[in-house]
């Protein structure tokens, strides 16, 4: 998939088909796909993305070229497009087994990475649409009560602020673990009454 063309070669392609061979800097496709340099030379020699090896300046040694940049985020998007559906699923799963699932294994079978700032706003964007999305919301359970941490064993904040929003929790007046088990206890019930 990897081709080489010497510069004169690379502009006449890109003169001749500047949709197909229209090349993006690394720096540029590491921006927009918003992950590290390493990860951008991992996709391409995977073949995910078609580079275009030109001059010997690094700088520019190596460059994406857009239409594979396009194609790739496009599969990329309808990816996690899907995500809050799986998050659901997961869940679901797990509240008629009547277990709780730690946040960052959720996340990294979604892909994510715990530890990377931008990836967990993503992930608590999308676990909110999966709670809105649940059977159980218009009950007033949120789903996403289920994903705990490890250590302390209670959700993230983002459960109790979403409640907030609700009308389902005040805080300073309600206290997290209580109103964690109730939803905890009301969610394991309500799949035990043969709800899904």
């Amino acid at each position: 998939m990897r081709s080489r063309y010497g510069i004169a070669e690379y502009e006449n392609l890109w003169q001749t088909d500047p949709q197909h061979y229209g090349c993006v800097p690394l720096q540029q496709v590491s921006d927009s796909l918003q992950i590290g340099a390493q990860d951008v030379a991992m996709l391409i020699d995977k073949g995910a993305l078609e580079c275009f090896e030109i001059g010997d300046v690094s700088e520019i040694r190596s460059m994406v070229t857009l239409k594979s940049l396009l194609i790739f985020k496009s599969a990329r998007a309808s990816m996690m497009q899907d995500r809050p559906v799986r998050i659901l699923k997961i869940l679901t799963e797990a509240a008629c087994s009547k277990k709780t699932l730690l946040y960052g294994d959720v996340m990294q079978s979604m892909g994510l990475t715990y530890q990377d700032a931008m990836q967990r706003q993503t992930f608590k964007k999308e676990l909110r649409e999966a709670t809105r999305k649940s059977a159980l919301f218009e009950h007033g359970l949120l789903i996403s009560a289920l994903l705990v941490y490890k250590i302390q064993f209670i959700p993230d904040d983002d459960v109790f602020l979403m409640a907030q929003e609700l009308g389902l929790f005040t805080p300073g007046k309600d206290s997290k673990t209580v109103f964690f088990k109730e939803q905890l206890d009301r969610i394991f019930r309500y799949c035990d009454d043969g709800n899904k």
